[in-house]
């Protein structure tokens, strides 16, 4: 397949939500966190393999491959504990290019390592930052439920309530992104993401 000849397709961040509501509620229930690992391996039925140095080859910790039965992971992540919620948000990631990508992705052809260092090193990066940015939307999406984040926050002001009446929103929700972030077991960032995004117009499509 000729990489550089890649176009994909816009997706709006409603439609984005739209498909991981739809995956959560297929897989999963309404408890937090989203064990991730759990669906792919039990209902999924795809196999996680770890790979000594796969963040060194492919500066991924996590890829998924074109036949859908397998999810790699970096080999020395898998083992540390210290990164379980990255591992979480990599593998919601990753189950993003399967819902959203396919189609496109079943042409890519990807069975091994060296079919994945191919395809990011001739895909046009504009093209590749696209099919990142539509997964990442997605695993955020699917990991931090929306409807779950305005409880937990609100539990969360309630708990320190004098504390934060006077603190401007962006910065209460840094704030509340380290707490919170151990609930959905996701990183502080990720978490600040979903926070902010409830200061815009919800679900705006640009």
């Amino acid at each position: 397949m000729d990489y550089k000849k890649i176009k994909i397709q816009f997706l709006s961040d409603s439609f984005l939500k739209k498909e991981a509501d739809l995956f959560r509620k297929e897989f999963w229930n309404n408890t937090i966190p989203v064990e991730i690992e759990d669906i792919i391996d039990l209902k999924m039925k795809m196999d996680v393999i770890p790979v000594k140095d796969l963040m060194k080859q492919c500066d991924a910790d996590a890829l998924i491959n074109s036949n859908w039965d397998c999810i790699y992971v970096d080999y020395e992540k898998y083992l540390d504990e210290r990164y379980k919620n990255r591992l979480r948000f990599s593998f919601a990631h990753e189950i993003g290019h399967f819902v959203l990508h396919k189609s496109i992705y079943s042409m890519f052809g990807i069975s091994n390592i060296p079919d994945f260092y191919k395809l990011i090193d001739e895909i046009p990066q504009k093209e590749y930052y696209s099919l990142e940015c539509q997964a990442n939307k997605f695993a955020n999406y699917l990991l931090i439920p929306r409807e779950n984040l305005i409880i937990e926050k609100e539990k969360a002001i309630q708990d320190k309530n004098n504390e934060l009446s006077r603190i401007d929103a962006k910065v209460l929700n840094s704030y509340l992104a380290i707490p919170l972030s151990e609930i959905f077991g996701v990183s502080e960032e990720a978490i600040e993401i979903a926070l902010n995004e409830t200061l815009k117009s919800r679900y705006k499509d640009f």
